[in-house]
């Protein structure tokens, strides 16, 4: 089990486990995936057909999946609603941060992104391809643990410090040991303002990430993801110095 799985097992509400699979249902409907047949849902989800229409039945009485042709279904406009609540949270830093982003990006030549937080995991919300791109783990709504990678560092490191404490306690013994989530160590990503990591996420990748205020409390992160092996140390210190700048334009427009 890896530690973000571990982390997600132990927040686990108890007593959820009906409601869990329903979610399970619901969050298979994807963009790639638009239209499942209960069949199909109950052979990806390791469900009993029953099961899976006993949930297909609640959704379309509250109105977020109907049926579509072939025995199929698919979520409906009201599921809509739930992706435009999350875009009017969204959309002032990714579209506040795009111009900053692609400008570094062009300047610098690699990968910058735009995280921000929501409770114990961290969401991508914009990225500027590098045009010498590289394989990353940072897709636009992929979540990613709090405490690895330089972009979810800078946003634990600001957290609150009994809220930080709190997180890091709840990681696996090993992890909870290493020097990068030492207080002292992330104490000192809040004094520096930036956070660096190398190889935390991808083999190969060094990143450098520095947190974005608005109204005087962190509203996310800006960071770099760069292959190691055309980053050497003059490189580096060029990079972090326009993140640093980045994250200060765009925290002055947010």
């Amino acid at each position: 089990m890896s530690n973000a799985e571990d982390l997600s097992a132990r927040n686990r509400v108890p007593g959820a486990e009906s409601g869990r699979r329903l979610l399970a249902v619901l969050l298979s409907f994807t963009e790639s995936r638009p239209l499942w047949t209960v069949a199909d849902l109950a052979t990806e989800l390791d469900m009993g057909t029953s099961m899976v229409y006993r949930y297909i039945a609640l959704l379309r009485e509250v109105g977020l999946v109907d049926a579509a042709h072939d025995s199929q279904y698919r979520v409906t406009d009201l599921a809509a609603s739930l992706a435009a609540a999350s875009a009017a949270v969204r959309a002032p830093i990714a579209a506040t941060s795009l111009p900053v982003i692609s400008r570094i990006r062009d300047e610098i030549g690699e990968t910058v992104l735009v995280a921000r937080r929501s409770g114990s995991v961290v969401y991508t919300v914009e990225r500027a391809e590098s045009n010498r791109p590289v394989r990353l783990q940072f897709e636009r709504g992929q979540a990613m643990s709090l405490h690895v990678g330089s972009l979810s560092r800078v946003l634990l490191a600001h957290l609150p410090h009994a809220e930080r404490e709190a997180y890091v306690a709840q990681l696996a013994d090993d992890v909870r040991s290493l020097p990068t989530l030492a207080p002292v160590a992330l104490d000192e990503v809040v004094s520096q303002g930036f956070a660096e990591s190398f190889e935390e996420i991808d083999d190969g990748i060094w990143g450098v990430a520095a947190p974005l205020f608005s109204g005087g409390a962190v509203a996310g992160a800006i960071g770099c993801a760069a292959p190691l092996y055309r980053t050497p140390a003059e490189q580096r210190n060029r990079i972090r110095a326009a993140i640093r700048a980045g994250a200060e334009e765009i925290s002055r427009e947010l």
